[in-house]
């Protein structure tokens, strides 16, 4: 299994960062991606992947991150994937849910992560919050760049799936699929693509049923996956194998275990 989206920087995790790494490889849980919110985070990345071999990065600013004075050069950007772990950009993208103060920013710093996925050849990782249709509309405009997308902790509407589906970007489910109040969530993913779908933690946020009220952590996925693999009807170790076929896909620069 892999945790395709977590914050391994933030103090509920990095306070117990060795007990984390070691529960998560007991659940069998064999590569993370650990996700930059914003460009100070870099080095709690960094000196992560120096330690643990099987902790990947994806480098960018999460919009409820961005303000006036924050850009995304190519330059710094080029400098970071100069590493071979960084194997993704972001995470970027629309989240309107608490303010629209920085509303033309957010859409500054999204479209400055989509050129850098496109001048690098790296994946973009989307957080959208009450900005569906306005993300479609950016995307939309690069739609002959075949872009590489996943649209991390999916809640998205039959709308987004379909428009995911027949662009062939991907979605990735958390904890949140689990959720006794998730019924139209998973009325949606129903018609998902199983060759799009990645599973994530998000952590330390949104831990799973049965998890729910404790921080969220790597090892915890497993919980996610076993329900999506009833979800489909597919057995647990063939699900695991699908989803790691599929973030392998994606993100190309991770190596696969031999």
């Amino acid at each position: 299994m892999i945790d395709s989206h977590c914050h391994l920087n933030f103090p509920a995790i990095k306070a117990d960062i060795k007990n984390v790494i070691k529960r998560s490889k007991e659940s069998g849980v064999t590569k993370l991606l650990t996700i930059n919110t914003n460009p100070d985070e870099f080095d709690d990345h960094f000196n992560l992947i120096k330690e643990y071999e099987n902790i990947y990065i994806a480098y960018g600013i999460h919009p409820e991150e961005v303000k006036d004075n924050s850009y995304l050069s190519l330059d710094d950007m080029e400098d970071k994937i100069k590493n071979s772990r960084v194997i993704g950009i972001g995470e970027t993208g629309l989240d309107f849910y608490h303010s629209i103060e920085f509303k033309k920013k957010q859409y500054d710093i999204f479209e400055s992560h989509i050129t850098a996925s496109k001048e690098f050849d790296l994946p973009i990782i989307i957080h959208q919050r009450n900005s569906e249709k306005e993300i479609i509309e950016v995307l939309k405009k690069y739609r002959n760049d075949n872009l590489k997308i996943v649209f991390h902790c999916f809640t998205g509407s039959n709308e987004l799936l379909q428009f995911c589906d027949d662009n062939k970007y991907y979605i990735s489910l958390s904890g949140i699929v689990t959720f006794k109040n998730a019924n139209a969530l998973r009325e949606t993913i129903k018609n998902a693509s199983l060759d799009l779908l990645l599973i994530e933690t998000d952590s330390p946020f949104l831990a799973p049923t049965p998890m729910r009220g404790k921080s969220n952590e790597p090892s915890f996925v497993k919980f996610t996956a076993d329900y999506l693999a009833d979800f489909y009807s597919i057995q647990k170790e063939d699900f695991y194998k699908l989803t790691d076929n599929n973030f392998y896909k994606l993100f190309s620069r991770a190596k696969q275990d031999s």
